[in-house]
């Protein structure tokens, strides 16, 4: 009934910029397309075989259906618009090598013979908007040497991996939802990529994995509910903003092999494992929330630098924060509501911490074996057990203050085996002992006003205690191998000089 019995026939008369009308039906042909054209479908167009795009040629289809087809191969410029792409005949549905492709308002959806939704390589630049990606078998999208933009977009349960970026990718996501993938929902290795205001969730693997060099820049996203880790990071960099971690059966982060990261007003919470996981990796935290985890808050481990500041860590099953062999830096932040303790600091650890809270836990407060702790204008309050407790360390504590010591056979600082020093702090009453030193401790107390609690120091084992200020000696405990002495700071005049101060060091028990 029309000139043309063909979409082929209209295409190899069509002069370049025509647009040509495809009418309601099935047309079982395929495209080769060399020339600028639009493709137009009025009412149910459905085309059932392969469209490939020549190099340099720019195309534009709105309002077709590509069914049971060779699949799309772009070499050139397409522009697709309300476009359903299903059920091709080969594995990979969509190909673009060396051309561009703007998809809008587009669905691509899989049998169990199509492993990939669309394949991007060599140069090519891909833009998806308003599109969906549904139950690809192996990727949904797989890139590599590409930029890729996806804005407002869905990847929905594929049986692999929602988006394999291989290597050398601009990725960026934008409002986009990835859910229900069987693996890894998103995986990128030596590529770039930028997240804003995404869902990825419900996953059976992990969440996100980076690894190989990538850069992360994500802002105001959520990653939850996988039954692995959240997000897995290997020898990349991320900077992550207002963005949440959440629910996970594994990890909410692990960050490992020599990672640098940078998180800011992030939300870590009910994860199965330690919510947070870093290995041999430098990262810092600002106004981070950390609660409600099953295990461990934040695990530091094998030469890992860590710093937190203005973070709150709360509510978990054991202790707060692991730091094992690694450095930690607590600036300006509370621990706090714990079924167990603290700080656990070990294997040469180095921790240290500044205007910090530590409150209510119902075990140490911190406690450090092998390992060294720096604390000033920090308070322990509401103790249980030990506040702090350091076994064969080296610790200095200054500046703070220790409130609210409930009655206990345990002292508030405890030194077994130890080298330490308190000075310039404030205790309040408390029915317990201040300090407890044994087998072979040695400690230095300067200015430090003690005399409300039930005791001021236990000293046994071959320990020594210096004290210079405050001293009342009625309530010290010692037995025989030990010592407690007072020091009095003395200045030594030379040649109308102060040397070094001398200290006249007298035996108070």
């Amino acid at each position: 009934m029309h000139r043309y019995q063909s979409i082929g026939q209209a295409i190899e008369e069509a002069m370049p910029g025509d647009m040509i009308e495809i009418r309601d039906g099935i047309y079982e042909e395929s495209l080769d397309i060399s020339k600028r054209l639009t493709l137009y479908g009025v009412g149910n167009v459905t085309i059932k075989g392969g469209v490939f795009i020549r190099y340099q040629t720019h195309v534009d289809m709105r309002n077709l259906r590509f069914r049971q087809g060779q699949g799309l191969y772009i070499k050139g410029d397409l522009q697709l618009e309300n476009c359903i792409i299903e059920e091709q005949l080969i594995r990979t549905q969509m190909m673009v090598s060396y051309g561009s492709l703007l998809m809008k308002n587009c669905a691509v959806l899989a049998t169990s013979l199509n492993h990939f939704g669309l394949r991007v390589a060599n140069g090519s630049s891909v833009i998806l908007v308003d599109t969906t990606f549904e139950h690809h078998v192996k990727a949904q999208i797989i890139a590599q040497n590409c930029e890729l933009t996806l804005t407002n977009c869905m990847l929905l349960e594929g049986k692999k991996h929602g988006i394999f970026a291989i290597r050398h990718v601009k990725l960026m996501l934008e409002d986009c939802e990835i859910h229900g993938h069987a693996k890894a929902q998103i995986i990128a290795a030596a590529s770039e990529m930028a997240m804003t205001n995404c869902l990825v969730h419900q996953g059976q693997g992990v969440g996100i994995q980076l690894f190989d060099g990538t850069t992360l820049r994500m802002d105001g996203c959520e990653i939850k509910e996988h039954l692995d880790t959240n997000m897995v990071v290997h020898r990349s960099e991320l900077m992550i903003a207002d963005s949440i971690f959440s629910d996970g059966q594994g990890h909410g982060l692990y960050l490992g092999e020599k990672t640098e990261a940078k998180l800011y007003d992030c939300q870590f919470y009910r994860h199965v494992k330690a919510q947070i996981l870093i290995e041999n990796s430098q990262v810092e935290f600002r106004k981070c929330h950390i609660r409600n985890g099953m295990a461990v808050g934040v695990a530091v481990v094998d030469e890992a630098d860590v710093s937190l500041t203005e973070c709150q860590i709360q509510n978990h099953q054991q202790f707060h924060i692991i730091v094992d062999a690694s450095g930690l830096q607590l600036r300006q932040s509370t621990i706090q509501f714990g079924q167990s303790g603290g700080i656990y600091g070990n294997d040469h650890a180095k921790i240290m911490m500044q205007h910090t809270m530590i409150r209510e836990l119902q075990s140490h407060h911190i406690y450090i074996n092998n390992a060294r702790l720096f604390t000033q204008y920090c308070t322990f309050e509401q103790m249980q057990g030990n506040g702090i407790t350091c076994i064969d360390a080296i610790f200095e504590v200054a500046h703070s203050y220790f409130k609210d010591g409930q009655e206990s056979p345990y002292a508030m600082i405890w030194s077994d085996q130890s080298m330490g020093r308190i000075e310039h702090c404030t205790v309040d009453e408390a029915a317990r002992p201040f300090l407890a030193l044994s087998n072979k401790s040695l400690m230095e107390m300067r200015h430090t006003d003690i005399h409300a609690v039930k005791a001021p120091a236990v000293v046994q084992e071959n320990s020594q205690l210096f004290v210079q200020g405050q001293v009342h000696t009625g309530t010290w405990q010692k037995d025989a191998a030990s010592k407690v002495s007072s020091i009095e700071g003395m200045q030594v005049m030379k040649d109308n000089k102060i040397e070094i101060p001398k200290h006249d060091i007298k035996k108070i028990i």
